[in-house]
C-alpha cells in the first residue's frame, strides 16, 4: 500500500515538472512572438538604410499630433530637408558612398531631435524632421542649428555636404497634406535661393509688422519702413534694436567665442534700457496718457530680458527662447503692437510744432 502511495507521488511529482516545463516553455514561446510581432512592426514602419520612420510610420504620428495641436493648441512644427547636389555625389563617388551619407547624415540628424521630435526618411535625399510643442520660431532656430552642424561634419569620401531647410508650423484648421506642401514650397525657395539655407513657409501669418524670416543663412528679424512712427529717436532706437538682435542671433548660430557674445549681449541690453528710457520722456512730453502703463510694461520687459539672460548663461534657456523673446515678445507684440498706440500723439506734437 505503502509502495502504491509512493509511486502515485512521484507521477504526480513528475506530472507538476513537466507542466512547470510546459508551462515556461509556452511563456518563452509567447515572448519570442511578442518579440518577433514588434520587430516586425519595426521593420515595417523604418527605412530599411537609414533606420528612419517610414512615410507609413510618419503619416501615424502625424495624425496623433495633429489631433493633439487642436485638443491642446500646443504649437506643431516640420521641417523638410534635402542634401544638395545629392545626384552628383551618387555620380561620382557610387551609390554605396551615397548610402553611406545617408545613414551617417541620419545618425547626426537623431542624435540633435529631442525625444519628442522624430525623423523620417521621406524618400532618396529627402528627410522629415516633426517637432511637437514646437512653434515657428524655435523651428527656424533649431533648423539653422542643423544645418551649421551638417555643413561641418566630414562624410569621409564625400568630405563636406550641405543641405537645404524648409520650415512650416502646422496652421489651425490645416490638413497635412497643404502643411506639407508649404513646409515643400519652402524648401523649394531655399533651393532656388542658392541651397545652403533654411526658409519659414510662405503664407505663414505673423505678429502684426511680421517678426521673423531667414537671410544669408541666418535666421533674422526683419524691419521695414512700414514700421516708423516718424519720430527721428524712436524709429532710429527701434531700427538698431532690431540690429542688435540680428547680430546677436547671428554671433550665436555661428558659434562665435564666448566673450564676443557676451559683447552683443550687453550691447543689446544697454540699447535696449536706454530705448525705455528715451522713449518714456518722448511719450510724456507728447501727453500720451498710458504713459506710466507703457513705462510698467518697459520695465517688465527690462526684468524678462534680465532673467533670460542669467538663464542663458546659466544653460537653462537655449537660441529659441532667445529667439522667441526678441522676435515675438520685444519686437512684434511691443514694438510693433504696443508702442504703436501712442504713434497718434506723436503725429499730434509734430503737427503743432509745424504751425
Amino acid at each position: 500500500m505503502g509502495s502504491h502511495f509512493h509511486s502515485v507521488r512521484e507521477r504526480f511529482s513528475q506530472s507538476r515538472s513537466e507542466l512547470r516545463q510546459a508551462l515556461e516553455k509556452l511563456q518563452q514561446t509567447n515572448q519570442a512572438l511578442q518579440d518577433s510581432h514588434a520587430e516586425l512592426d519595426r521593420l515595417a514602419s523604418t527605412d530599411k538604410l537609414t533606420g528612419a520612420w517610414n512615410r507609413r510610420r510618419m503619416d501615424e504620428a502625424v495624425g496623433n499630433e495633429m489631433d493633439r495641436r487642436k485638443r491642446y493648441a500646443h504649437p506643431l512644427s516640420l521641417l523638410v530637408l534635402d542634401i544638395d547636389f545629392f545626384k552628383k555625389v551618387n555620380d561620382r563617388y557610387g551609390h554605396a558612398a551615397g548610402d553611406q551619407l545617408l545613414v551617417k547624415l541620419a545618425a547626426q540628424i537623431r542624435s540633435s531631435l529631442r525625444v519628442a521630435d522624430s525623423l523620417t526618411r521621406w524618400g532618396g535625399e529627402e528627410f522629415v524632421v516633426l517637432c511637437p510643442d514646437t512653434g515657428l520660431s524655435a523651428a527656424a532656430v533649431f533648423a539653422e542649428r542643423l544645418r551649421k552642424t551638417i555643413t561641418g561634419m566630414n562624410f569621409s569620401v564625400v568630405n563636406e555636404i550641405t543641405v537645404s531647410i524648409g520650415v512650416a508650423e502646422c496652421l489651425p484648421g490645416e490638413t497635412w497634406e497643404k502643411w506639407f506642401q508649404r513646409a515643400d514650397a519652402a524648401l523649394y525657395r531655399a533651393k532656388a535661393s542658392g541651397r545652403n539655407q533654411v526658409q519659414i513657409a510662405p503664407e505663414m501669418p505673423a505678429p502684426p509688422g511680421a517678426a521673423a524670416a531667414v537671410s544669408g543663412n541666418l535666421v533674422q528679424i526683419i524691419w521695414d519702413s512700414a514700421y516708423e512712427c516718424g519720430h527721428e529717436v524712436v524709429d532710429r532706437e527701434h531700427k538698431a534694436l532690431f540690429r542688435d538682435s540680428n547680430d546677436l542671433l547671428a554671433a550665436i548660430l555661428s558659434r562665435q567665442p564666448a566673450d564676443e557674445v557676451d559683447a552683443n549681449i550687453d550691447t543689446l541690453v544697454r540699447d535696449l534700457v536706454q530705448h525705455f528710457q528715451d522713449e518714456e520722456s518722448i511719450i510724456a512730453a507728447a501727453g500720451y496718457p498710458a504713459a506710466a502703463a507703457h513705462a510698467a510694461i518697459h520695465r517688465e520687459l527690462s526684468n524678462r530680458a534680465g532673467a533670460l539672460v542669467e538663464r542663458f548663461h546659466a544653460g537653462t534657456a537655449d537660441v529659441g527662447e532667445l529667439f522667441q523673446f526678441l522676435a515675438e515678445d520685444v519686437a512684434a507684440e511691443h514694438m510693433l503692437g504696443a508702442d504703436r498706440d501712442f504713434f497718434p500723439y506723436l503725429e499730434n506734437q509734430r503737427r503743432l510744432a509745424d504751425r
